[in-house]
């Protein structure tokens, strides 16, 4: 009996400690990262024998999966020249064959080198031994931009011979590090000679790319590091991308109305190669002669997978052979070939919709963000745009009009610039009158009435500098952007056809960074290059200080030098 009370008092002490609050057994969770405490041959050793084992230890242990496809060795070396082994704190590596003799090696452990808590390293670490009298003192330097977090991005190296251009997806490279948490890296010990940087993301850890399944970066040049000089060479830098090596395919093509047929695809079609009937053609399935005319061909504003064309008057019941010619992706990819031709089947039926405003930027009933008055609207099919300008209104509130420009990116989509500064803190209105506002088949739109509110001016302020390129050869405009650190989707930019001053004038208070890039093909936006067959990056660079604006104090001499 007492033993029974013995047992029934222990189970109530262990329920009650069980059911006290604190901290979890084991202490405060583990977040520091591992990192190397020692190696064998020490760094920087010289006539080191060609049949020695590397050994490197560690602050704790590491996991062994996941660190052995962190272990790179330049020169490179296949995985049945040599064998990785991970115990606890070390690793080990053998070779199944003596090393060169009098030659630079380097083993870099890189970022995806992970503890048990997985906390991976915070930088690599580089060990570089010479089997000769003489250790490789060249160095490469740069970063990869807009990636959050860059460990387990590779930088790898190729040694470019005999004027050939290594092919990353078929051969392995001669140099590999991993990239920083930032995006910095940092070669050192190679060899001089010249040099081709890509910068990837090798989600198979098989020091190869996969074109459309890796990202990938290329930069803008070639390094070149000779015995002349300091064999240092910074300002490799990479913006990376998932290449795009598939066109885009049909998916549907339907007839709406009689003057209508909508195109959809399984991708966005390029923004910057503008549409036109000559884009495509439109035939009688029977009868190659009988031909269908074409108005319009244009993207819609609200969704890039959808293209409208607009037709003559179509046959209902008659099937047309559409093919598609001039149609590409943002990559430049042409229409995939199994969907170049398609047949739809044409409607005599009339277009009976009214159009109905999709958008308006700003929306109704909201504060303008540019101190020009811009105003867009969207619409949900092609309008009138001859009849548009009767019927559109900007006034303030005493009816007073603004004068401006309406300005069709395409017949479903305007933007109207005021011709004269808007008042501060001002209420405007956008009409859009019934009568003139109608589609291309006379259906109105319903009377639309909106304000908005102009924005503060003395709240706002510039920045300025100048673009120094030192490369007196090269050519292409010159883009600056401003964008807000807090909010990314508020940024500014403005062109200037040449290195010289710059300044971006009626800037929102805030923290900016300012990027720039020289536009060498004259396209209007950044172009990231082609790792095979090569086509570099155009040149760019990121302002290495946030630049604080302020109202009505502008912020000068942030000049820019491009690399």
């Amino acid at each position: 009996m007492i033993f029974k009370k013995y047992v029934i008092f222990l189970v109530v002490v262990l329920m009650a400690a069980c059911a006290k609050e604190g901290f979890p057994p084991g202490g405060p969770e583990d977040k520091t990262p591992p990192k190397v405490v020692s190696t064998y041959p020490v760094p920087g050793s010289t006539e080191v024998d060609p049949g020695t084992d590397i050994q490197v230890w560690f602050s704790e242990s590491i996991e062994p999966r996941s660190s052995r496809e962190a272990v790179f060795i330049t020169p490179y070396i296949d995985e049945e020249g040599r064998k990785i082994r991970i115990r606890g704190r070390q690793i080990k590596i053998t070779f199944s064959e003596p090393l060169d003799s009098n030659r630079t090696y380097v083993v870099t452990f890189g970022t995806g080198i992970k503890d048990y808590r997985n906390n991976a390293m915070e930088a690599s670490f580089t060990l570089a031994f010479s089997t000769g009298e003489v250790l490789d003192r060249g160095e490469m330097a740069g970063r990869v931009y807009g990636v959050q977090d860059a460990r387990g991005v590779d930088v790898w190296a190729y040694i470019l011979k005999d004027g050939l251009d290594p092919d990353p997806a078929a051969e392995s490279p001669d140099y590999i590090v991993q990239c920083e948490a930032g995006g910095q890296f940092t070669f050192s010990n190679i060899s001089p000679g010249l040099y081709r940087l890509f910068a990837v993301r090798d989600r198979r850890a098989d020091r190869l790319y996969q074109a459309g399944e890796d990202e990938v970066g290329v930069t803008f040049r070639d390094v070149l590091l000779s015995r002349g000089d300091t064999l240092r060479a910074d300002h490799s830098y990479f913006r990376m991308t998932r290449e795009d090596t598939l066109g885009p395919s049909l998916i549907r093509a339907e007839a709406t109305h009689r003057n209508h047929l909508r195109l959809r695809f399984d991708e966005p079609i390029s923004t910057w190669h503008p549409l036109s009937p000559n884009d495509l053609s439109i035939v009688a399935e029977e009868d190659s002669l009988d031909t269908l005319g074409m108005n319009d061909v244009y993207l819609d504003p609200m969704n890039d997978q959808m293209v409208h064309v607009l037709t003559r008057d179509q046959t209902d019941g008659k099937r047309y052979a559409l093919t598609l010619m001039g149609l590409q992706d943002e990559a430049g990819n042409p229409v995939d070939s199994a969907s170049i031709r398609v047949v739809f089947e044409g409607t005599g039926r009339p277009d009976t919709t009214a159009p109905q405003l999709m958008q308006s930027e700003p929306s109704p009933g909201t504060q303008m963000t540019e101190v020009s008055g811009r105003v867009r609207l969207t619409f949900s099919e092609a309008m009138d745009t001859a009849r548009f300008r009767d019927g559109f209104t900007f006034a303030d509130t005493l009816e007073n009009r603004v004068a401006g420009v309406l300005r069709w990116s395409n017949p479903a989509d305007v933007v109207f610039m005021p011709g004269e500064s808007l008042e501060s803190l001002t209420e405007y209105w956008v009409s859009l009158d019934s009568l003139n506002i109608v589609d291309l088949a006379g259906n109105a739109l319903t009377d639309t009435l909106f304000s908005l509110h102009s924005m503060d001016a003395d709240t706002l302020s510039e920045v300025a500098g100048s673009v120094v390129d030192p490369d007196t050869t090269e050519e292409g405009r010159i883009h600056i952007i401003a964008r807000q650190v807090r909010d990314s989707k508020i940024a500014y930019t403005i062109i200037i056809p040449q290195p010289g001053i710059y300044r971006i004038d009626a800037i929102l208070p805030g923290e900016y960074l300012l990027e720039c890039f020289r536009d060498r093909d004259g396209n209007g936006r950044y172009s990231l290059g082609k790792p095979f067959p090569y086509e570099p990056s155009e040149r760019f660079i990121v302002y290495s200080d946030t630049v604080k604006i302020r109202s009505r104090w502008p912020n000068e001499g942030n000049d820019i030098i491009l690399p």
